[in-house]
């Protein structure tokens, strides 16, 4: 059989195998990468445009900080972000990976920026550059509308920890 003509009967046997009835699934990396820059680099219009109403941000740092695990709605993640800002200038943000799938993005991260601010009483500000890194998995709703941050994060981060690293692949 011709080489060609193989490779023309793979093909037409690949598109007939597709499910056809479902669409294919939206990547929703950018629409995480924009939320995450926006919250931590300080544009908190993106909470109106790409959050659910019932949206939710946890990171382990929340207990210490809020005396809460989970901060919700859109109205508490713009005070969020506000606070946020209000104690970190100059901040650098770096997306060091991003993969996606369906409804689900995980970012690994890191983020440098100055000291300004405390959230904690009795802790002044250091005006020190400061970083840390983490990984964080952003869900979304029906409306492509980012429902859930759910994020751990350290010193230093997943990315700086394995800088020096070498894989083989």
């Amino acid at each position: 059989m011709d080489k060609h003509l193989i490779i023309i009967l793979f093909f037409i046997a690949l598109n007939g195998c597709q499910n056809t009835d479902s669409p294919l699934k939206e990547d929703y990396t950018a629409t995480a990468v924009e939320f995450f820059n926006g919250i931590y680099g300080c544009d908190s219009t993106v909470v109106d445009r790409l959050a659910s109403p019932d949206v939710i941000i946890t990171y382990p740092i929340f207990e210490k900080l809020f005396n809460t695990r989970v901060l919700r709605g859109q109205q508490v993640v713009r005070r969020f972000a506000a606070g946020f800002c209000s104690r970190w200038a100059e901040p650098q943000i770096t997306i060091h990976r991003a993969i996606s799938e369906g409804e689900n993005v995980v970012l690994v991260w890191s983020f440098r920026a100055r000291n300004v601010g405390s959230a904690l009483p009795d802790t002044p500000p250091s005006n020190k550059i400061e970083s840390w890194g983490g990984i964080t998995l952003f869900q979304f709703d029906e409306n492509g509308k980012v429902l859930a941050e759910i994020g751990e994060e350290s010193v230093p981060g997943p990315a700086a920890r394995t800088d020096s690293v070498k894989y083989d692949n």
